[in-house]
């Protein structure tokens, strides 16, 4: 045989052999990282908050934790990539006052997530006191810890709410609140 088939045999195997060795590291690296996934992990069967759900919101006192007012639905959606959309129905707002809000997520440890959204307010309302608070154009951020307990299709959730008012070049947050949720995954 001349030197350039030899040559080619030799790269041949040459790659063969780090193809075998990367699949044997990969392999191994995933045989270990599934031998020291904790018992929780194989319960929840990989799941995670990601994927649409179907959330009750109750908007409470944050130092007495009571309810401020009847439930209502809303859609929260984690992407894999660590964002997400929501959408909320909440009688407070006028139709059409709030945009649908846009965010991001990432996992905290164990079953607890931190989510944090923004949404615009379009318009400026005068309210009802002393249940639906004056709105303001600007914009309405949420800020939450999603928790799982034994269940990987529902949670809890403790958020904090800030509205800000469209002034520049600094937003002024004018108005602070608190809301529990439970969610149920969409299936």
């Amino acid at each position: 045989m001349n030197a350039n088939v030899w040559k080619m045999l030799r790269l041949t195997s040459l790659l063969g052999l780090t193809g075998a060795a990367i699949f044997v590291a990969e392999w191994n690296t995933n045989a270990k990282t599934k031998a020291k996934s904790p018992a929780w992990e194989s319960a929840f069967n990989g799941k995670t908050v990601e994927g649409t759900w179907l959330v009750e919101v109750t908007q409470i006192d944050c130092n007495t934790k009571a309810p401020k007012g009847p439930a209502f639905p809303s859609y929260l959606s984690f992407a894999g990539d660590g964002t997400m959309v929501e959408n909320t129905n909440n009688p407070g707002f006028a139709v059409g006052q709030r945009g649908p809000g846009l965010g991001i997520w990432s996992h905290d440890g164990r079953h607890t997530y931190l989510a944090k959204s923004i949404a615009f307010i379009h318009f400026s309302t005068p309210g009802a006191p002393p249940t639906v608070p004056p709105f303001k154009l600007g914009t309405q951020t949420i800020a939450q810890t999603i928790e799982f307990q034994d269940d990987p299709d529902a949670f809890t959730s403790d958020a904090t709410i800030e509205f800000a008012d469209n002034s520049t070049p600094t937003p002024s947050v004018y108005l602070t609140g608190c809301a529990t949720a439970t969610g149920t995954r969409f299936k």
